[in-house]
């Protein structure tokens, strides 16, 4: 139980410097003057923030089907509290941190980490199902569409279908030297989840189109769709600490080649990871007022 305890605490105070680190680094505070539209930017906040209150309930359910009976403030707890972990090289980190801290002796870590690695996965296959028709309709003669559709296609082979699932463990396991062991996901529990997932990533959507609107009003409508492209990517690419880069070069190429200046395009898909982070932040306190309430002790593991 303190090992665990210690690697949590390790997670939630060491993740912080990193992502400073990272912005500083990256020039991140450094962009060009913007005259927002107030209004629709503290609508913007509030969709986001929403959509992540509701990623801390999808992980209840991810849990609770699996018999793990949490309650809300402990799911918001484990899942804020670890918010920043991703920006920790090797995306491990961010999936090992909230299982750590509702793990206890008769409650796996590994058993939990599972959970939260096929939550994660779902939430990705979801969002890039979302980005996919409207990317197939506007930009049917670029290269996005195929490679959405390759890394769907990918993800299901993955998750859902056991006897590749089996054949890609093997081969791990033969290229590794030892046993690899990868979550397969059933139709019942991607059922399940994934009305939560999808209700949140909606707000997070329409968030980003107020962001869009708070900036330029003649802003396409179309360009809501580089906000899930551009997460999901960032979540794949395991090597760099929260996708920086990858998701702010998406969203800058998706949005010149809707229309804008690459100028405008690259201020824009700055402030939308400032804008998230916003969302980091909040989950994170709330997780933080709630951890002096609420004792790990309430998760049970429920034998049916």
């Amino acid at each position: 139980m303190k090992n665990k305890k210690w690697v949590f605490n390790l997670l939630l105070y060491g993740s912080i410097p990193f992502l400073i680190v990272y912005l500083i680094k990256l020039d991140y505070f450094v962009f060009k003057v913007i005259n927002f539209n107030y209004y629709w930017l503290i609508l913007s906040i509030i969709l986001l923030w929403s959509g992540f209150f509701f990623s801390t309930i999808s992980w209840k359910y991810a849990l609770k089907y699996h018999c793990f009976n949490i309650n809300t403030k402990c799911a918001t707890i484990s899942h804020g509290l670890s918010v920043f972990a991703k920006y920790i090289p090797g995306k491990i980190w961010v999936i090992l941190g909230r299982a750590a801290y509702i793990a206890k002796n008769d409650i796996k870590l590994s058993g939990l980490s599972i959970i939260s690695l096929k939550e994660q996965l779902l939430y990705i296959l979801i969002g890039l199902l979302i980005a996919l028709f409207p990317t197939l309709l506007y930009f049917n003669q670029d290269y996005w569409p195929l490679i959405i559709i390759i890394t769907i296609l990918s993800l299901v082979i993955f998750l859902f279908i056991k006897s590749l699932h089996d054949f890609l463990e093997r081969l791990l396991a033969r290229l590794f030297k030892r046993k690899v062991h990868f979550p397969i996901i059933t139709l019942k529990f991607s059922l399940k989840l994934s009305g939560i997932i999808f209700f949140y990533w909606i707000l997070w959507i329409l968030g980003f189109f107020f962001l869009l609107l708070s900036i330029n009003q003649d802003a396409n409508i179309i360009s809501v769709f580089a906000f899930p492209l551009a997460v999901c990517y960032g979540v794949l690419a395991i090597v760099l600490p929260g996708g920086l880069g990858v998701r702010e070069g998406i969203i800058a190429a998706f949005l010149t080649a809707v229309g804008l200046d690459i100028q405008t395009a690259v201020t824009i898909s700055v402030i939308s990871r400032l804008w998230f982070i916003t969302g980091e932040i909040f989950i994170f306190f709330l997780a933080l007022i709630l951890r002096k309430t609420t004792s790990v002790s309430s998760v049970k593991k429920s034998y049916v």
